[in-house]
């Protein structure tokens, strides 16, 4: 599926991006050795609930699973062919969806987190048709939740989960 997103503000230079969102079931192999490869990225797995390295049969047998799931849905977004990120979806019930999504972690480009951002939410509410997208994030990860307030995301109060606060935000259409 391709996305045409426009982006704007912030003194950006680039009116429209298109970028490719690739289901996990569709991947090639060595996608998704590239998508693990991120996911188990100190950077990115840290941020993370779970945050033991996944082996590739682990990955392999967890993107079966998605085959079977209609709840869930994982994509890798990509830009001229490159993976930047990755944003998943968990169907709450037919209004409500929680996201999440991590970036490439080696690329020197800032504003990735935007652009994933902004691709949830226009998944999410146009093509989807959910009325409310919900988050969780580490309440020590103060760039991602600034990041969604400036989307508009409310906190809806916080809870532990282990031995981390976890901050529950949501945004309704």
């Amino acid at each position: 599926m391709q996305i045409l997103l426009l982006v704007r503000g912030g003194g950006q230079i680039i009116d429209a991006i298109c970028l490719e969102l690739e289901n996990y079931v569709d991947l090639r192999e060595c996608e998704h050795k590239e998508i693990l490869k991120y996911r188990n990225d100190l950077r990115v797995k840290s941020n993370l609930y779970n945050q033991h390295e996944i082996s590739f049969n682990e990955h392999f047998a967890f993107v079966e699973s998605l085959k079977h799931n209609p709840n869930k849905q994982y994509f890798a977004i990509k830009f001229c062919s490159q993976i930047i990120g990755s944003v998943n979806f968990i169907f709450r019930n037919a209004k409500e969806v929680e996201f999440g999504f991590f970036a490439n972690p080696n690329l020197k480009v800032g504003g990735i987190g935007r652009v994933l951002e902004q691709i949830s939410l226009f998944y999410v509410f146009h093509i989807l048709g959910a009325k409310r997208l919900c988050l969780e994030v580490f309440c020590s990860n103060k760039a991602v939740i600034n990041l969604h307030k400036k989307f508009g995301f409310l906190s809806n109060g916080t809870k532990l989960v282990g031995n981390k606060e976890v901050l529950e935000m949501s945004l309704k259409r």
